[in-house]
Parts: C-alpha cells; sequence; structure tokens
C-alpha cells in the first residue's frame, strides 16, 4: 500500500492503491446475498487450516491473493440464511470460537475482553446486508455489550466494490485516533456506496464531524499498518471459507446475512447458557 506523499489531505487521487484490492480481484459491483450454503461446510477444515498454518496468530500483511476464488453471483430471489448450532459438531464450535482474537488494545472491538461471548463479524462497508445490520441490529445488542455478556470484533472483508478497501482503510485509519466505531455509525449512517471524489467528500465530512486531525488520518489510512490490519482479516475470512457479507461467528456458531433480530439474540442467550450465565430469557 503506498503511503501519502504530502502533509495535506489531497482528494481524488490518494484512494488509488499500488497493490490490488480485494474488491478488484474478487469483482466489483456485485451484491451480495448476505449467506453462503457453503460456507458451514468450509468452516471446519478451513479453521483447521487457520489453526495449522498459524493465522490464528500471524499480525503480517498477506500481500499475494493471486489464487482466490471468484466472488460469487447471488440468484435475484436469494435471502439471509443462518448455520444452526445443531449443524456443527462441539469441535467445529471450539475450532470458531478460536478466532475470537479478545486484544484489549484492539479499535475494532467493544465489550469486555473477557466477555463469555464474543461475536466475529465480517463485513464490508459497501454491502447493503452490513449496513442494515449495523443500522438495525447491532443497536439492539448493545445491552449485552453494556452489562458484559458480549464483545463484537469486527473484521474488514472488502469484496463489494473497487472503494470497499479504501473505506476499511479509512476506517482502521479512524481507529488509530480512537474513532473506529465512531466512524462505522456515520459511514452507515449514509445507507449507500460511494465512489471516486464522492466517496473523498464522505470521508471529509466524518473526520471533520469526528474532529480528527485530518492529516494524521491522511497518512494512517495510505500507510502500511493500515493495510496489514485489513489484509489479516481479508485473509482469516477467505481462509474459513467465507464467500459473502455479512458473516457471523458466535462463539464459534456461524450465522449468515442479516438476520431478524431473534436469530442473534437466540445465538447469544444459548452461548450465555453455555457459558453459565443468564440472559434475557
Amino acid at each position: 500500500m503506498s503511503s501519502s506523499s504530502g502533509s495535506g489531505p489531497g482528494r481524488g487521487k490518494k484512494q488509488v492503491n499500488a497493490r490490488p484490492s480485494p474488491g478488484a480481484e474478487r469483482g466489483r459491483g456485485r451484491t451480495p446475498d448476505g449467506g453462503g450454503g457453503s460456507w458451514r461446510g468450509l468452516l471446519f477444515a478451513g479453521l483447521a487450516l487457520l489453526v495449522v498454518a498459524g493465522l490464528l496468530v500471524a499480525n503480517r500483511a498477506v500481500d499475494d491473493r493471486a489464487q482466490e476464488p471468484a466472488a460469487r453471483e447471488p440468484a435475484a430471489d436469494s435471502a439471509p440464511h443462518s448455520a444452526g448450532a445443531d449443524d456443527q459438531t462441539p469441535d467445529q464450535r471450539e475450532f470458531g470460537a478460536l478466532l475470537a482474537r479478545r486484544d484489549p488494545e484492539d479499535p475494532a472491538a467493544m465489550g469486555e475482553v473477557d466477555a463469555p461471548v464474543v461475536m466475529v463479524a465480517y463485513s464490508d462497508y459497501n454491502c447493503p446486508y452490513c449496513g442494515r445490520w449495523a443500522r438495525e441490529t447491532q443497536p439492539e445488542l448493545m445491552h449485552y455489550v453494556e452489562r458484559g455478556d458480549l464483545r463484537i470484533e469486527w473484521r474488514d472483508f472488502p469484496i463489494i466494490t473497487g472503494s470497499s478497501e479504501t473505506v476499511s482503510h479509512a476506517a482502521r485509519a479512524a481507529g488509530m485516533q480512537g474513532g473506529f466505531w465512531e466512524f462505522h455509525e456515520a459511514y452507515f449512517t449514509h445507507g449507500e456506496k460511494f465512489e471516486g471524489e464522492a466517496l473523498e467528500e464522505v470521508l471529509d465530512g466524518i473526520v471533520a464531524e469526528l474532529g480528527m486531525d485530518p492529516e494524521r488520518f491522511e497518512e494512517d489510512r495510505h500507510g502500511d499498518e493500515v493495510a496489514s490490519m485489513v489484509s489479516r482479516d481479508f485473509a482469516e475470512a477467505q481462509g474459513i471459507g467465507v464467500t459473502s457479507t455479512p458473516a457471523f461467528l458466535v462463539n464459534g456458531q456461524p450465522l449468515m446475512g442479516a438476520q431478524p433480530l431473534s436469530v442473534f439474540v437466540s445465538a447469544i442467550e444459548d452461548a450465555l447458557a453455555d457459558a453459565g450465565r443468564d440472559g434475557d430469557g
């Protein structure tokens, strides 16, 4: 990833990255169905490979994505769906739970590090289902976070459009100034995708609204550290067979798509019960 060359914000040209973006390689402009029937079957094998390969503890960027599978083109009438707990063995759920990083310094995580339930969310800022989940479902789960029962860890999986990786990098740059979740909320509030100058104007507006240092933001979002963060998340998602967004793991149980709130509540309540904690029910 090329770093910014000037001290000022500079618009338009800086969003062009030196390395190919995941969105460019996975197929631009494709709308996700929010689900993937093959994901459940790939989960166990993918997680085992991650453990063997050491991807669970790797922090380095993954630059070689030449062998990535093409993003699936969903059917027009496809709908998000979930993998229930009954579809997995205990070993599969245990492998899935290992993906929770529980890093106290992670700016893209909210909730107590030792929360009994961790939800890992693989998402794309230009995914309409991801936006719907962020606007409608996430706020309804915050009481679990606030009382220490739930931790949410964001993972970047930018596959939808050419600008998906640009926004992921911007969000991570905001996180380096302590504003990841504020950026997350502000961007998803728009409810649409942006490209080129329109995107740069939106990013400018968010930076100003959140009172961030614009020069540091520009330097960080084009820097190697941010690129490494996004690459790590992308490799993790790809390694467990995620092919569309949003995709979630709740203590290792996979949930695909912007499911109704009740599906997430049920998964969290079940995980709390397994941990010996009382939930809302």
